[in-house]
C-alpha cells in the first residue's frame, strides 16, 4: 500500500482500536492520551530564558495554535506574542533584542532574525537576509546590541564570520575562511580567539597574531575537544575535552601548549555539560548521565537554590540562562516524563512555576523509564533504557525497538528530543519500548564510539539485535511482535531490521533513514565536505570501486528481496541531510518486489518535523501501522487532523 501525503490529507480513519495482543487484554491500562496532546498541546512551553539585566523573560509556546515567542516584562507583567517558529531564544548583551534562529522549510537554511523587545509594536527583522544560505549564531556581545554569526553566503562549503548590529543593522566581515575552518571561537567580548583548522588528516588550532595567524596544538581525528569559555588573561580556557583520555572531561586548557588540567571528570561516562558564571571564567556545575542524570556543584549556593527542585526520585536541574549579576534564573527539571520550568528571581525568593512539556499535564499517565545495560555478543557492555507500560502485568509485551540517530547520539533517561515523546507515545499505546546506546553512541567515549569504524550493518546492528535478545531472555518481549522504529541512522537500521534481520522483526518504521549509503554520501550539503572525512572513516569512501561495494553491501536498497513484514517509510521532502529520493527509491524498489510498504511524505519539513501537523500524520500513521501488525492499541481519528488544512 502507498500513501502520499503532502502536508497533509484529511482521512477520517475510525475510531480507537483495541489491544489485539494477548498480553495486553484485560490490562488495567493508563487512560489512552490522544495523538494531539503529545504534538500540538497548547499548554505545552519551553526554552525560557532571562534577560541579562533580569528584567525580561522570553519563551517558546503556541498562540492560537501557531508556534509563537513570548516575551514578559517580570515587572509589569506585560507579555506580547511574537508568531515564529524559532529554534532558539538568544537574548543580546544589552537586553534589547532577541536573536532567533528560524529555519521556515525545513532546508536547514536557517536564517537569524532579530526582534526589538524595547518596542510593541517591532516585527522580526531577517539579519541574514541570504537565499539559500545556513546561518548560526557564534555569540552575543556582552553588553550591546551585537552578535558574530556564522554564515555560507560567500561560498556553501564554507562559514565566514560576520559581526552584526541589530541596533543599527551594520552588518561587517568579521573573519574570512579560507577554506578549512570548521569553527570560530570568540570570547564573551566579541573577539576572536581562535580557529580550528582541519587539513583532512588532523585538526589543529590556530591564535591570531596581528593579520596573521600562527599554529599552537594539534589533535587527532579521533579526539574531541571544544572552549566552553575564554579565561579573561591570557591564552587559556575552560574546555570539555578527551584529548589523551578515554572519557570526555572538563579541563582547564593552556591554548599555547595544549597542556589540559582536569577539572571534574566521571569515570563511567563523559562529561555532557558545564555551567559558567554569567561573568566568565568559573564553572558553577558539571553533568553527566550513566544512567540517572548526575551532577556535580562547584558552587554550594547554587547546589542549594536547585536541590529545593529536585523532587523526590531522579531528574535533570539545569539553569538554563542567568542574568548577568547571577541572581535571577530559569530552571528546566526533567524526569522520564517531562520537564517543568521555573523561575529563580533572587536569592531567599520562592521559585515561581513558570510552565511545563507537552506531558506535564499527563504525566502521571506515563511510564517509568529505567536504564538497563547486557553484554554483546563480543562482550561489550551496552547502556540503554526500558519503559514498559503501567498497569501491565501479562509478559511478553509487543515491543518496540526504538534506534536514535547520529548515529553519534544517544538516548538518555530523561524526557527530550523527539525519541523521547515517541517512546512515551509508544508505551502508552501498550509496548514495551527498548532504547540501546548501541557502539558508536555517544556519551560512553571514545573507545565505545570507536568500536563502530567499519561496523555499519556489523556489530553495530549485532548490538540492537542482542539487546532485543535480552529482552526476550528477560521475558519482556513477545519474540514474535517485535517491531524496530527509527530516524534518520535510526531509519537506517530500521531498514536494516527489514532487510538483513527479518527473522527478529515483525515490521519496521522509518524515518529519514538511509537507504544507499554510498549516494546518500554524495548527495550530503556541500557545508558537511569537512565533515565527511569522519564518515569516511566509519563506513568507507564510495569513490573506490571495492568500497563501494562493500557500501553497497551493507544498503538496505540492495536486500529488499529479503523483507517479509510491512514497512512505513516516511520523509520530509525538504531534508538536505537524508535526500527524499532516498525513500523514494527505497519505495520504488519495495514495490518491484512485491513487499508491503505505506509511504508517508510531509511538506515543508526536513530531517525531523517541526511542524505539529507532520508530526501528527507522524503519529497517527505509527499507532495505525504498529497496532496492525503489533497488536497494541491506537486513538484512531483524531479531530485536530480537521484543522490540520489551516496549518
Amino acid at each position: 500500500m502507498r500513501v502520499l501525503v503532502l502536508g497533509f490529507v484529511v482521512a477520517l480513519g475510525g475510531c480507537a482500536l483495541a489491544p489485539t495482543h494477548p498480553a495486553l487484554q484485560d490490562e488495567a491500562l493508563p487512560p489512552l492520551i490522544a495523538v494531539r496532546d503529545f504534538v500540538a498541546n497548547l499548554d505545552g512551553t519551553s526554552v525560557y530564558r532571562i534577560s541579562p539585566d533580569g528584567k525580561s523573560l522570553a519563551w517558546k509556546g503556541v498562540d492560537a495554535l501557531k508556534p509563537a515567542v513570548w516575551v514578559r516584562n517580570l515587572a509589569s507583567g506585560q507579555m506580547r506574542a511574537i508568531s515564529i517558529r524559532a529554534d532558539a531564544i538568544v537574548w543580546s548583551g544589552d537586553s534589547r533584542f532577541l536573536f532567533l534562529p528560524v529555519d521556515a522549510t525545513g532546508d536547514e537554511n536557517t536564517h537569524v532574525f532579530a526582534v526589538d523587545v524595547s518596542r510593541t509594536d517591532s516585527a522580526p527583522s531577517d539579519l541574514t537576509p541570504f537565499a539559500g544560505t545556513k546561518s548560526s549564531i557564534i555569540r552575543r556581545v556582552e553588553g550591546t546590541s551585537e552578535l558574530l554569526v556564522a554564515t555560507n553566503q560567500r561560498d556553501k562549503k564554507v562559514f565566514d564570520l560576520y559581526r552584526i548590529d541589530a541596533a543599527s543593522g551594520k552588518r561587517e566581515l568579521a573573519a574570512l575562511n579560507p577554506g578549512n575552518v570548521p569553527n570560530w571561537s570568540v570570547d564573551r567580548q566579541g573577539r576572536l580567539r581562535t580557529r580550528t583548522v582541519f587539513d583532512g588528516a588532523e585538526r589543529y588550532l590556530q591564535l591570531p597574531q596581528g593579520d596573521e595567524w600562527r599554529t599552537t596544538m594539534r589533535w587527532r581525528l579521533d579526539e574531541g575537544w571544544w572552549i566552553v569559555d575564554h579565561l579573561p588573561g591570557g591564552n587559556s580556557a575552560l574546555a570539555i575535552s578527551n584529548r589523551g583520555r578515554d572519557k570526555r572531561a572538563l579541563v582547564r586548557i593552556d591554548l599555547e601548549s595544549g597542556r589540559e588540567e582536569v577539572i571534574y571528570d566521571d569515570p563511567d561516562v563523559d562529561i555532557d555539560s558545564v555551567l559558567i558564571s554569567p561573568n566568565g571564567g568559573v564553572p558553577l556545575m558539571a553533568q553527566s548521565m550513566p544512567g540517572y542524570p548526575k551532577a556535580k556543584f562547584f558552587d554550594a549556593a547554587l547546589a542549594a537554590r536547585l536541590e529545593a527542585l529536585r523532587g523526590e526520585g531522579p531528574a535533570s536541574v539545569n539553569v538554563t540562562s542567568m542574568s548577568q549579576d547571577g541572581q535571577v534564573m530559569t530552571v528546566s527539571v526533567g524526569t522520564d516524563k517531562g520537564w517543568k520550568y521555573f523561575l529563580l528571581p533572587g536569592v531567599g525568593a520562592a521559585p515561581q512555576l513558570l510552565g511545563q512539556s507537552n506531558t506535564g499535564g499527563f504525566a502521571s499517565s506515563l511510564s517509568a523509564t529505567r536504564p538497563i545495560t547486557y553484554a554483546a555478543r563480543d562482550g561489550l557492555r551496552i547502556h540503554g533504557y526500558l519503559t514498559v507500560p503501567e498497569g501491565v502485568q501479562g509478559r511478553p509485551l509487543p515491543t518496540v525497538l526504538l534506534v536514535h540517530g547520529g548515529p553519534w547520539g544517544r538516548d538518555s533517561w530523561t524526557y527530550q528530543g523527539t525519541n523521547r515523546s515517541m517512546q512515551q507515545f509508544l508505551a502508552n499505546r501498550g509496548y514495551a519500548v527498548l532504547q540501546v546506546n548501541y557502539r558508536g553512541s555517544s556519551g560512553y567515549g571514545r573507545e565505545h564510539t570507536d568500536k563502530a569504524v567499519g561496523e555499519f550493518a556489523g556489530r553495530m546492528h549485532d548490538d540492537l539485535i542482542d539487546g532485543v535478545r535480552w529482552a526476550v531472555a528477560e521475558g519482556v518481549a513477545d519474540p514474535k511482535r517485535v517491531g524496530i522504529y527509527g530516524a534518520s541512522y535510526g531509519g537506517y537500521a530500521a531498514l536494516l531490521g527489514a532487510t538483513v534481520t527479518p527473522d527478529v522483526f515483525a515490521c519496521a518504521v522509518d524515518v529519514v533513514g538511509i537507504a544507499d549509503l554510498a549516494t546518500w554520501y554524495e548527495e550530503t550539503p556541500p557545508y558537511w565536505d569537512m565533515g565527511l572525512t569522519w564518515w569516511r572513516r566509519f563506513i568507507g569512501d564510495p569513490a573506490d570501486p571495492a568500497q563501494r561495494k562493500v557500501l553497497d553491501s551493507k544498503s538496505p536498497i540492495h536486500h529488499v528481496e529479503n523483507v517479509r513484514g510491512p514497512l512505513l517509510i516516511m520523509h520530509g521532502v525538504n531534508d538536505p541531510r537524508v535526500r527524499y529520493s532516498q525513500s523514494q527509491r527505497m519505495v520504488a524498489a519495495l514495490e518491484k518486489h512485491g513487499k508491503q510498504v505505506e509511504f508517508v511524505t510531509f511538506k515543508d519539513d526536513g530531517h525531523g518535523n517541526r511542524k505539529w501537523t507532520n508530526n501528527l500524520a507522524m503519529y497517527r500513521h505509527t499507532e495505525d501501522f504498529f497496532a496492525q501488525c503489533l497488536g497494541g492499541r491506537s486513538g484512531g481519528f483524531d479531530y485536530y487532523q480537521l484543522a490540520a488544512w489551516a496549518f
